[in-house]
């Protein structure tokens, strides 16, 4: 029922009682007896009406009232009136305010017309004819639609022009508590503006206007004037979009139209509005401001007074200085209500008799919003078939879309399109590494189309603190029905999609196979699973591509995860990598206290992993290296802890307890960890039986241990196990066992036995070793040997020794990098670095992290004594080996 049929009714109902009065109360009684207290007021009403002396003054009481002084006169009515009068007191309190609203131009709420009609139809008696003429007419023409004058304001107290409500049919459902929130943030006036952002037709307008008329009715209302104006340019109807003749379209004509409400000749602009708004408390509501710019929304607010407030409604907001109320689908009990009832009221009852259940599936498929829900009802009322109009809502979804998308960056249409493609909850991170745009211009796009309610922020779960972006329904049949994605840019989104989660497939296998491999990056949770494949990605980019490419992963993850220590591990493993040492111990660093702050143990323990090494091996500080590799070892009791921590222990000169934690990490480690392992035990017995021949000056302890280590590799090699490193370590040992057991050391029988032993097995061996780095220094050591004492009898190794000739120790002047002997051996030429009384380290551009040598490989170092100091003399020397922490000089002649 309209407004207009429910007026007729009402004041038929009011002009029946009016007669009762005249009739049975006025004709004895006079005006003041009859009424009582409602004299004085409705005699003032009628003095101030200029036709008052030719009215009755019933004319001039409320419905109320007017029903209050009858029930007082029973006495005097007939009987049966008196009776229904009676009986019927509940039926006129509930038509009362529905009255109220009608008359005054408020609006209508949810039932008002059935439960007025329920109202008036109950009474029935003789003495109602108007009323039940009119309900006789309401019922035999459903098209009658009453001119009835129109609803003035005289009494608001509040200066308004808000027009009345498009909802009278229905009344507006579902939107009680939304109002009520609104209505106090306008009431306590403290924040200047207030907007109502959604998808289009989801009942921002209503809303307002809703909100507007209770806030001049309530007494506590701040405002002396509310003005309203509209920036709808278009309608939806059930036959497509028209265009809404003599719409205002930008804020000068906004503020003309407004302006005219002081003043009907008014034509200014916004600087005139703001004269005559000057020191008038206000209340201004701008509906559908999505049309207008951002900078003409903020001019505005610049220009008029502070004495006034501002509600927007928008698709999109205004993003600054407002208090955002999103405005959501009904909720499916109230959409199943609107149907239903909005059904009724256009007569289509074929929609109105639906099941319940059909009824759910229907406002599901229109989104639950209530322009959907009204258009497919009129739709279906001008004759669409239902399942066609469900099923095609082209019409619909480009009225409510298209304004917001087509004003969108190119970055938040093709975020759009991506989510369109996943068709699933994305969190800002796994967006961030699907798409090729900074992180910065990624949250702006998200913020974009949050504004412009094309996607909605969920939660991942109940106990979860991450939310995760989707599209709004809207939006996703937007795409689909109206503006459908490009294909190539659905398929590149997939195939990145497929990529990423093929790289958390890697990742978890690469943690079970080895949890401190470099490319391992570990996740607290899944929220650190795109971070996580970033940072994979560095270190690939490390290996494939170049550092710099590495570090834009890297930088890209810490925009996404900025306090999560994992970034920092792997771009102080990538600065490491490539020589920037301070800058990987301070990033190292900070990895750690980030771990410590998140109480967690286990990133501690890893970071401590890998700091440790940088410092043993980069920084050349193992002593510093030492407690975080105890550390990683007491957390993870691995075999790579334990060779990380052996190797350390190595390098500091605590064999013993190193070569316990390295056979500690023989115990578990298989394929190439178990090479490495057992070259490292060859690498520490050789460094051990080094300190114990150049430091302590023990030669048998030494050739003991070299020849445990030698041993070692030998049972290796001898199961099967060919390796560069292993080889190479393995021939190192065996001439630092010759050395040791030279001209100065008192041979033994177990030790001839072990030198036979060692001899045999690299004659036999020789094809693994010739190619060794250390083979030559094995050879010249043995030939020194061989000057002092009969060598066992292995043909092929004896004749290498013979046609060796040793390396002159005459070299000729200058100052070239490399020169060469007079055998056609290579010496290489450089400057001694530093000196330390019994050993040294020269500087040479070949070797970054310089060339440690012993004084005892110094030829000619006792013609000047031991005291004398070597830094900054210029050598000549031969490398014995390059791997470890430093190369090893085995010969050097200083050049005095």
């Amino acid at each position: 029922m309209t407004r207009a049929r429910l007026y007729v009714l009402i004041d038929a109902f009011e002009n029946d009682m009016r007669q009762v009065m005249n009739h049975y109360i006025l004709d004895h009684l006079s005006e003041e007896e009859a009424l009582g207290a409602s004299y004085p007021r409705a005699n003032q009403r009628r003095a101030s009406d200029q036709m008052g002396d030719q009215s009755s003054i019933t004319a001039y009481l409320d419905l109320q009232e007017c029903y209050d002084i009858l029930n007082r006169h029973r006495e005097s009515l007939p009987a049966d009136l008196g009776r229904e009068l009676k009986d019927n007191t509940v039926e006129v309190n509930a038509l009362v305010p529905i009255r109220n609203r009608v008359m005054h131009g408020r609006p209508l709420g949810a039932g008002d017309p059935e439960r007025a009609l329920s109202a008036c139809q109950a009474f029935t008696t003789r003495y109602w004819k108007t009323v039940t003429d009119v309900i006789t007419h309401l019922r035999s023409d459903a098209a009658w639609q009453p001119i009835v004058k129109g609803q003035g304001t005289d009494s608001d107290l509040v200066l308004h022009n808000l027009p009345l409500p498009e909802y009278d049919e229905t009344g507006l459902i579902g939107r009680n508590e939304d109002s009520k929130n609104i209505l106090r943030f306008l009431l306590r006036r403290r924040e200047p503006i207030v907007t109502l952002v959604g998808e289009g037709g989801i009942g921002k307008t209503a809303l307002a206007l809703d909100v507007a008329y209770k806030l001049i009715d309530d007494p506590e209302c701040p405002y002396e004037c509310v003005l309203w104006v509209s920036l709808k340019t278009e309608r939806l109807t059930a036959s497509g979009v028209v265009e809404i003749a003599d719409a205002a379209r930008d804020l000068t004509g906004a503020a003309t139209r407004l302006g005219q409400v002081f003043d009907t000749s008014f034509s200014g602009g916004v600087s005139g509005l703001s004269d005559a708004l000057s020191g008038i408390p206000t209340l201004l509501i701008i509906d559908n401001l999505e049309t207008v710019a951002g900078d003409e929304v903020s001019a505005l607010y610049d220009d008029l007074p502070d004495s006034v407030n501002y509600l927007f409604t928008s698709r999109v907001g205004i993003g600054q200085l407002e208090r955002r109320i999103v405005v959501k689908p009904l909720a499916g009990k109230d959409a199943n209500y609107l149907f239903r009832n909005f059904a009724k009221a256009r007569g289509v009852t074929r929609l109105a008799s639906l099941s319940d259940k059909r009824v759910t599936e229907v406002v599901k498929a229109l989104r639950n919003s209530p322009l959907a829900i009204r258009w497919y009802i009129m739709a279906v009322e001008a004759g669409a078939q239902p399942n066609l109009a469900l099923t095609d809502q082209s019409a619909l979804l480009d009225f409510c879309v298209r304004s917001v998308y087509e004003r969108m960056s190119h970055d938040a249409q093709n975020l759009l399109a991506m989510l369109f493609a996943l068709d699933r909850m994305s969190s800002f991170d796994e967006l961030a590494v699907l798409v090729d745009i900074s992180v910065d211009r990624l949250r702006k796009s998200v913020q974009e189309l949050l504004s412009g309610s094309m996607v909605v922020w969920e939660s991942d779960g109940a106990d979860s603190l991450t939310s995760k972006v989707s599209l709004t329904e809207s939006a996703r049949n937007f795409l689909r029905a109206v503006n459908p994605p490009r294909s190539d840019l659905i398929e590149e989104t997939l195939a990145r999609e497929r990529q990423f989660r093929r790289s958390e497939e890697r990742r978890r296998a690469d943690a079970k196979a080895r949890q401190l491999a470099p490319n391992v990056v570990r996740t607290r949770t899944n929220d650190d699973i795109p971070t996580a494949h970033l940072l994979r990605e560095a270190l690939s980019a490390s290996r494939r591509e170049t550092f710099n490419k590495a570090i834009e992963y890297v930088n890209r993850a810490r925009q996404i995860n900025p306090s999560y220590w994992e970034v920092d591990r792997v771009e102080a493993f990538l600065l490491s990598a490539e020589g920037y040492t301070n800058q990987a111990t301070t990033v190292y660093r900070n990895a750690l206290r980030k771990a410590r702050d998140d109480g967690d143990n286990e990133g501690m323990a890893v970071v401590s992993y890998y700091f440790s090494g940088h410092l043993s091996r980069q920084a050349n500080e193992p002593e510093q290296a030492l407690d975080y590799a105890k550390t990683a070892h007491e957390y993870f009791k691995s075999s790579e802890t334990a060779l990380g921590l052996g190797r350390i222990l190595m390098w500091i000169g605590n064999f013993e307890e190193a070569q316990s934690y390295l056979e500690e990490s023989l115990e578990e480690a298989r394929g190439k960890a178990r090479l490495i392992a057992i070259t490292t035990i060859v690498d520490s017995w050789c460094r051990w039986a080094d300190n114990l021949l150049t430091e302590q000056r023990r030669p048998a302890e030494a050739a003991d241990k070299a020849y445990a280590g030698f041993s070692v590799g030998v049972s290796e090699i001898n199961a099967g196990t060919y390796d560069a490193r292993l080889s190479d370590q393995v021939i190192s040992t065996a001439s630092l066992f010759l050395k040791c057991i030279g001209p100065h050391t008192i041979a033994s029988s177990n030790t001839e036995r072990q030198l036979a032993k060692m001899l045999k097995f690299v004659d036999e061996k020789r094809i693994v070793f010739t190619g060794c780095r250390g083979y030559r220094s094995f050879l010249r050591n043995l030939s020194n040997l061989s000057r002092e004492r009969n060598l066992p009898p292995h043909a092929r190794l004896i004749q290498e020794v013979e046609n060796l000739r040793p390396p002159s120790r005459r070299v000729n002047a200058g100052r070239d990098s490399s020169e060469t002997s007079e055998s056609g051996q290579d010496f290489l030429v450089g400057s001694v670095r530093a000196w330390l009384g019994t050993y040294g380290f020269i500087a040479h551009d070949d070797f970054p992290d310089n060339v440690f040598f012993p004084a005892s490989v110094v030829r000619n170092l006792r013609e000047r004594g031991t005291e004398v100091d070597l830094a900054n003399h210029v050598v000549k020397f031969f490398v014995e080996q390059s791997d470890g922490p430093r190369p090893r000089a085995e010969w050097v002649e200083v050049q005095w």
